[in-house]
Order: C-alpha cells, then structure tokens, then sequence
C-alpha cells in the first residue's frame, strides 16, 4: 500500500483490531489557518494520537518504559483515546497485547533522519491522526499538533560527550520541536527549569507530568530473589547493584572505586553488579577502576524487565551516583522492590527522593564508600530505609502520568473543534 506526499511511503498496517476505514467521528472542515496544516472536527469525544514507537522496538530503556506505560495506561483510563505507534524498522512489541483501539503501523525509510522528516508526516495526514507525540524530537513537517516529551536537558548541558556535529544537530532539532511543539512535558521541577532555561521555552507550554512505577516492581522475598540470581547467573552472597549505567554522566567508575574502597576496608559485601548493556571501552574503564577486584565486579548485559524486580530484591543497596538525570527512575524502581537507595545528589533526584534515600555529591568516590558501608553495616538503617522507599515509590503511579498527560491532550484537541 502506498501513499504520496512528495515521494513514495511505504505502509504495512500490522496488528489492526479493527477495519482500515477513518471512524466516523473524524471529518475534515473546509479552510484552515492553523499551522500544522488542515485541522480536524471532532463530531464525538474520541482523541487519535501517534506516538513514535521506535523506543519500544528498539528497546531503548528510560523511553522505552515511558512509552509502553503512558500507552497502556491510557487505554485502561480513557475510553475516547486510540494509540497509533509508528516504527521504523524491527516488529511490534509484543508487551502491549491486542487491543481495539490501538494500531502499529511500520513506516519503511531509508535512513531514521528521512522517516522523522518525511515519511511519518505523510503517513500521520493519511490516518487522520489529531496530535503526534514523540520523546525530544517531533517531525517537523507534521500536519497535526504535536506534544514533545522532554526527560531531561542533557544535549544542551555538555554532560555527555559527543562529536559538534551531532550535537548542534541534535540541539537544533530539539529547539526547532520545542517550539513547534503545542506542549511540552517533562518529568520533574527540576527539567521544567532546565528546559525553560536552556531551551527559552515558555513556561505556558511546559508540563509536568511525573513518571510512575510499574506494578511489577514489587519486593521478592529475599532468600528466593537470591536463589534464582546465583542459580541464572552464579552471583552469590551480598552484593551491590546499579543499572543502565552505559552512560558517562551516570559515573559507573566512580561506583567501581567505591567498590574498591569498600573490599580494602575489609566492609561485608561480596559483589558489584552491573545490570545493563555497555560498550567495551567503559567495562575496562570500570574494571579498571575496581583494580584487585575486577573478578567480584559482574556485567549481566541487557536483562528482560521481568528480571529486574528479582535483582533489586536481592540486592543489599542500590547505588545510583549520576550526575544527573530528568528524574531517576531505577531509584523508584529499587525502592519500590524494598532496596535501600545511595544516589547522586543531582537535582531532579534529590527533588524526588531527598529523605528517603541517601544522597551523596556524585563524583565522590569516597563520600559514595562511607555512605555505601553505612548501609552495608547498619540494619536499622537499611531497614529504615526501605520502609520509607516503598512508601515513597507507591505514591508513583503510571495511571497520574497517564491522566496528566490525557489533560494535555484534551486541552490541545478541544482547541481544534
């Protein structure tokens, strides 16, 4: 099947409860100055959002989360509401099931770059869809409104590195989204300031909308979370945990130099595992780090989510130190499994946890060593901490993000009638 819109796009409809025929609902009016191109009248309640899937079938971790929850979520909470999920390349994920009122539809493109430009809006025009809604960068040449999740600020911030390039590419897209965007959401106090800030986005277009954490994150019981680490992956005794560490700002080796510091104290903890994929050159540059002790530091590489409740379970302490992050979710993700937390102190996690973990200045390995022993040592405060995090992380669901963001929808569609 094809379509037209100054080339050929390549369509192939996959995974459709219903027939390929426009609802009802739907109608285009004569005459139109918005910018986005023709607008549509909605003649009953019902919102078509497009979203980029590429986070959930490329598996891209803190977006993939977002994605599939704030999708699953709202098809659970508002009735109205249809999800079409547009991918590149790979096949649907299978997370999501079969549901009547969503769609993925595989947009074939030569490059990513061509799909975002021209493919996506040719395709969002053909199936009516009333907002896209994509995770930094939205298509410019969309013929709908468009929402635009910011986690963070990271491009402009020159935390991470990266060639010059790409990064005036990257931030020239993100700031030519930003404003073309109708809303802008974002995860915490803290990357509402960065983005408004660094970004000059007015702050009528930002919104706050917290993440949640998943249902299944939940503590194991901890003899059996600890059996099935050490019979799946031969990790045995106490051990410390971190995850999606691959990138610098989140200061893996800072972690491994605790680490070291902790085993020449002679403090009782036996590994240090990092859950995640990673590049070589930061597993030496970790090891390196952990000197002697290389053989106690483990590299699970990329685990299925249903194995991270098991390894938060049977961890003695997680340990977050990163510089810095839109929210910090793996934090969340650990208190709620019942885990005591050591994190960074960067802004958006001390806005969330402060109290409840331990904070530590992020590039301080011995600071992160003393506070790491502390709870390695101290029951009461282990204990203590855990109570207080599962506390904390019940009060974050993915049904308010999903309602937050539904009222960002409804605010924007509703202008359209």
């Amino acid at each position: 099947m094809t379509t037209t819109f100054l080339f050929r796009a390549e369509i192939s409809p996959i995974h459709e409860a219903t027939e390929h025929g426009y609802p009802k609902m739907l109608r285009r009016p004569e005459g139109n100055d918005a910018p986005w191109g023709k607008r549509f009248s909605l003649e009953a309640s019902e919102v078509r959002v497009g979203y980029d899937a590429r986070p959930i079938v490329y598996r891209w971790t803190g977006m993939r989360t977002y994605t599939l929850n704030l999708v699953r979520e709202l098809l659970r909470i508002a009735p109205e509401f249809e999800a079409w999920l547009y991918f590149h390349k790979g096949e649907p994920d299978s997370a999501l099931g079969k549901h009547p009122r969503l769609r993925w539809r595989a947009v074939r493109a030569l490059t990513g770059w061509w799909w975002t430009f021209f493919q996506v809006p040719s395709v969002l025009r053909r199936d009516r869809v009333q907002l896209f809604h994509a995770d930094y960068i939205v298509p410019p040449l969309a013929p709908c409104p468009t929402i635009v999740t910011m986690h963070d600020a990271i491009s402009a911030m020159f935390i991470e590195p990266a060639d010059l390039k790409t990064r005036l590419l990257t931030n020239a897209l993100t700031l030519l989204s930003l404003h073309r965007s109708v809303g802008v959401l974002v995860p915490s106090e803290s990357a509402r300031r960065d983005v408004q800030r660094l970004f000059k986005v007015p702050a009528r277009k930002i919104f706050v909308t917290p993440y949640g954490v998943s249902d299944m994150f939940r503590p194991v019981p901890k003899d059996l979370a600890e059996k099935r680490v050490a019979e799946r992956f031969g990790i045995k005794g106490r051990f410390i945990l971190t995850v999606n560490f691959f990138r610098p700002r989140k200061n893996a080796p800072v972690l491994a130099a605790a680490f070291r510091e902790l085993k020449r104290r002679k403090v009782p903890v036996d590994r240090l595992v990092f859950v995640g994929a990673a590049p070589e050159p930061l597993r030496l540059t970790i090891l390196s780090a952990a000197r002697e002790h290389t053989k106690d530091v483990v590299f699970t590489g990329y685990l299925p989510d249903e194995w991270l409740p098991t390894f938060y379970s049977a961890a003695e302490v997680f340990a977050f130190p990163s510089r810095y992050e839109g929210f910090g979710l793996p934090v969340l993700e650990a208190m709620a499994c019942g885990t005591p937390v050591v994190a960074g102190d960067a802004p958006a996690v001390n806005e969330i946890v402060k109290g409840v973990a331990l904070l530590v200045p992020p590039n301080d390995w011995l600071a992160l060593a003393d506070t790491l022993e502390r709870v390695l040592t101290d029951e009461g405060l282990a204990e203590d901490l855990r109570r207080k995090g599962l506390t904390l992380a019940a009060s974050f669901t993915w049904e308010r993000t999903a309602s937050l963001t539904w009222q960002v929808y409804r605010r924007f569609v509703e202008s359209l009638t």
